[in-house]
C-alpha cells in the first residue's frame, strides 16, 4: 500500500494538472471587438533613442582602471553629441505616405497611366473619412460597455436628426427600416464598413474616393469647338488657307464690348449657343453615352470593361489593332508575348508599369506656397520626370500630349474657410434684434430642416453664437469633406487653348495680331490647312469635393475663369492706360501722342509693356556734345512722363 506521503503527493499532481486543464478551456464567444470596438487599447510605447552604439564597450566596473587618451574626446562629450545629432533626425517631420490611385485614361493617340495622389488638410485623403468613422462609433457606445451598438447609435440626438448628413431616426418605423438598411450583416454592431453608407446615404458614394463613368470625348470636343466653327466659315470642317489669313480680322468682329479682347463667352453668343447649352453638353457627358474614357485599375477592376472601351475608343468596336500605336504606348508595352493581342493577364500588367504622369490634388488646408495641383510629367524614352507650372488661379493644370490638351482641375465646395461666410450669413439672416446671437424664436419653422437649434445649441442656453454655429455646419458636412469624386467634363475650347500661349483663356489685342501664326503652328502636315484630326482635343478631368450626387453645379469653364495676367512694375500711368488689363497698352488704349508711343515702344511692336517704358524711365540721360550741351531731357524719357501727366490730367 502506498503511504500517507505518497498519496499526498498523488493529489497534489492530479490537481495540478486539473488546474492547467481549466486554465487552457475555450473561452465562450462574446461581441467582437475588432471593428466595433470603443475600449481604449494602451498605445505602443514609441521607442526611446538609443544612445549607446553597436559596438561600443560598455561601462566598466568602477575597480577597473581605464586607460586614457588625451586625443580622445571624453565618452560623456561623445554620447552627448549622438544624442543631440539623433533628437535633431528624430524631430524633422516626416512627410506621410499617400498611395496612389493608378488610372487608365483615354486619350487620342493611345491610353496612358496616371497615378493619382489626394490629400485633406495635410494628410492622406483616407484619414478624414476614417476620423468620422471613429467618431460616429464612439457615440455609438453610449453604455460604455465598449461595444457600439445600431440601437445605442440611433438613440443620439445627432444622428436621430441627421446631423451627419445620414436620414433621421426619430420615426419608429423609419428606424427600424434604417437599422436593418445599413447593419448589413444583421449582428447588432456597428462595423467599421457600416458607417461611411450611413452618413452619405447612398451604397454608392460610400467610398473615400470614386470616379464617375464618364464618356469618351476626344473627337466631340473638336466638333464642339466655338473657335473652329467661327473660323471655318464655309463649314467643310477644314480651316483653308484663306480662312487662316483672315482669322483675326473676323474674330475682331465679335468683340462686343470693343475692348480688344475676344472672350469665349463673345465666341460662344457669336456660335448662337448659350451657357444653358455648354451646361447641357457636360450633364450629357455625365450621364454617359458610347464608351469609358478612365477607369481606376485596382482589384476590382473589370478588365472585359477596359478591353471593350480599348476596342470602342480606337477601332470603333472591332478587334484592336496594337500595330496602329507607336513602340513606347502603354498597349504595345503590355504585350508581353508580341502576338499583336491582349489577353486579360496582359491587361492587369497596367497596374504595374510606370506612370506617365504623377498628380497630387490637395484639398482643403496645405502650407504655404503648396499648389492645389502638382503634375510630373515622365518621359516614355528614359524615364526623366518634368514638372509642370500650375496656371494663375491654383485650380487647374494643363499638360500638352501633341495631340491632346489632358486638363485636370480641382473644385472644393465645402472647404473649412468657407464655413465661417455661411455661419454669418446665418446670423445676419435670422438675428432679428440684432443681438449677435439666434434665439430660438428667431429662426422660422421651415428653416428647422436644414438648422435645427435644438441641436445646435449643444449648451443648451438657448442662444446660438456665431462659433456655434460654425461648428453646427462643420459637422453636417462632415461626411462631404471626407469625400473626393472624379469625372471628366467638356465645355472648354481645344482650338483656344492652342491658340493662347499665356493660356488666360482670352485672345487679347497681341495675340490676334499673331493669330496667322499661331494657327499655322497647328497644321501639322505643312499642308497650308487645318484638318480636323490637327485640331487638339481636349479632355477635361476634374476632381471634386463638396456634392454628394448629381445635383450640385458642376464646373462653368467660361465664368470667371481669365487668368490674371500680373500686377505691372510699371508706373501708374501705365496701369491706368492698360484698359482691358492685358498687361500691354495698345496704340487705342494711349493717350499720348503717336510720336509718344513710337518713342516709347523699342521693339516696335505696336504694344507698350512695362519693361519697356520702366527701362525708359530708369535710363540715364545720354550726355549731349560739349559744343551742344542742353538742358533738354532725353526724347524718351520726357514722352514717358508727358505720358503720365496727359493720364494724370485724364483721371482729373
Amino acid at each position: 500500500m502506498l503511504g500517507t506521503s505518497s498519496i499526498r503527493f498523488v493529489l497534489m499532481i492530479a490537481l495540478a494538472m486539473l488546474a492547467s486543464c481549466c486554465g487552457c478551456r475555450p473561452q465562450p464567444l462574446g461581441k467582437p471587438a475588432a471593428s466595433n470596438t470603443t475600449i481604449a487599447t494602451p498605445e505602443d510605447k514609441a521607442p526611446e533613442i538609443a544612445v549607446a552604439h553597436e559596438g561600443a564597450p560598455e561601462s566598466s566596473p568602477a575597480d577597473q582602471p581605464q586607460e586614457e587618451s588625451p586625443e580622445a574626446p571624453a565618452s560623456d562629450e561623445v554620447a552627448a553629441e549622438e544624442t543631440v545629432t539623433e533628437t535633431a533626425e528624430a524631430e524633422q517631420p516626416i512627410e506621410p505616405e499617400v498611395l496612389p490611385q493608378k488610372l487608365l485614361l483615354f486619350t487620342s493617340h493611345g491610353p496612358i497611366r496616371v497615378d493619382v495622389r489626394l490629400w485633406i488638410d495635410n494628410q492622406p485623403f483616407e484619414q478624414a473619412l476614417e476620423s468620422l468613422i471613429d467618431h460616429v462609433i464612439s457615440l455609438a457606445d453610449t453604455n460604455g460597455d465598449g461595444t457600439a451598438t445600431w440601437e445605442e447609435l440611433a438613440d443620439q440626438p445627432e444622428l436621430k436628426s441627421g446631423q451627419f448628413g445620414n436620414l433621421s431616426f426619430e420615426d419608429p418605423k423609419e428606424r427600424k427600416r434604417l437599422i436593418n438598411q445599413y447593419d448589413t450583416n444583421r449582428n447588432g454592431w456597428v462595423d467599421r464598413s457600416e458607417v461611411p453608407r450611413l452618413v452619405s446615404r447612398n451604397r454608392g458614394n460610400a467610398k473615400a474616393f470614386s470616379v464617375r463613368q464618364t464618356s469618351y470625348a476626344a473627337e466631340r470636343s473638336r466638333a464642339d469647338s466655338p473657335l473652329r466653327q467661327l473660323i471655318d466659315e464655309n463649314g467643310n470642317g477644314t480651316i483653308e488657307a484663306s480662312e487662316i489669313a483672315s482669322a483675326a480680322e473676323r474674330l475682331r468682329l465679335y468683340d462686343l464690348d470693343d475692348d480688344e479682347i475676344v472672350t469665349p463667352m463673345e465666341l460662344l453668343a457669336a456660335t448662337g449657343m448659350s451657357m444653358n447649352d455648354m451646361q447641357g453638353r457636360s450633364n450629357d457627358r455625365r450621364r454617359f453615352f458610347g464608351s469609358q474614357a478612365m477607369f481606376t485599375l485596382d482589384e476590382a477592376t473589370q478588365w472585359e470593361e477596359v478591353l471593350y472601351a480599348i476596342q470602342q475608343n480606337y477601332e470603333h468596336g472591332g478587334p484592336i489593332d496594337l500595330n496602329r500605336f507607336p513602340p513606347e504606348n502603354l498597349l504595345r508595352q503590355i504585350d508581353g508575348n508580341a502576338d499583336g493581342r491582349l489577353s486579360r493577364e496582359e491587361l492587369r500588367a497596367m497596374r504595374d508599369t510606370q506612370p506617365q504622369l504623377v498628380l497630387d490634388v490637395r484639398f482643403g488646408q496645405r502650407d504655404e506656397g503648396v499648389k492645389s495641383l502638382t503634375l510630373t510629367k515622365f518621359s516614355p524614352d528614359n524615364g526623366d520626370a518634368q514638372a509642370e507650372a500650375p496656371q494663375a488661379d491654383d485650380r487647374e493644370i494643363a499638360c500638352d500630349l501633341g495631340a491632346d490638351w489632358l486638363v485636370f482641375r480641382a473644385r472644393d465646395n465645402v472647404d473649412t474657410t468657407s464655413i465661417k461666410p455661411q455661419a454669418e450669413n446665418l446670423l445676419r439672416a435670422y438675428d432679428n434684434n440684432q443681438n449677435n446671437y439666434l434665439e430660438p424664436d428667431e429662426v422660422p419653422e421651415g428653416a428647422q430642416q436644414d438648422f435645427n437649434f435644438e441641436y445646435a445649441d449643444k449648451d443648451g442656453n438657448e442662444m446660438l453664437y456665431l462659433e456655434e454655429i460654425e461648428a453646427y455646419l462643420l459637422q453636417r458636412n462632415w461626411i462631404r469633406r471626407c469625400q473626393i469624386r472624379l469625372q471628366g467634363i467638356d465645355g472648354d475650347d481645344p482650338l483656344l487653348l492652342g491658340i493662347d500661349p499665356n493660356q488666360d483663356k482670352r485672345i487679347s489685342a497681341r495675340e490676334l495680331n499673331s493669330l496667322a501664326m499661331q494657327l499655322a503652328a497647328i497644321d501639322i502636315d505643312n499642308s497650308d490647312s487645318i484638318e480636323f484630326e490637327e485640331i487638339p482635343a481636349m479632355l477635361v478631368f476634374e476632381f471634386f469635393r463638396g456634392d454628394q450626387d448629381n445635383g450640385g453645379q458642376s464646373f462653368v469653364p467660361y465664368e470667371g475663369r481669365f487668368a490674371a495676367t500680373g500686377v505691372p512694375s510699371g508706373p501708374a500711368w501705365f496701369t491706368g492706360m492698360d484698359y482691358n488689363g492685358d498687361g500691354d497698352i495698345s496704340r487705342r488704349e494711349f493717350l499720348g501722342t503717336p510720336r509718344q508711343f513710337d518713342e516709347l515702344d523699342q521693339d516696335g511692336d505696336g504694344f507698350l509693356t512695362a519693361s519697356e517704358v520702366t527701362a525708359v524711365a530708369e535710363a540715364p540721360p545720354s550726355e549731349p556734345p560739349a559744343e551742344e550741351a542742353t538742358t533738354e531731357e532725353p526724347a524718351t524719357e520726357a514722352a514717358a512722363e508727358e505720358a503720365g501727366d496727359e493720364q494724370a490730367a485724364s483721371d482729373s
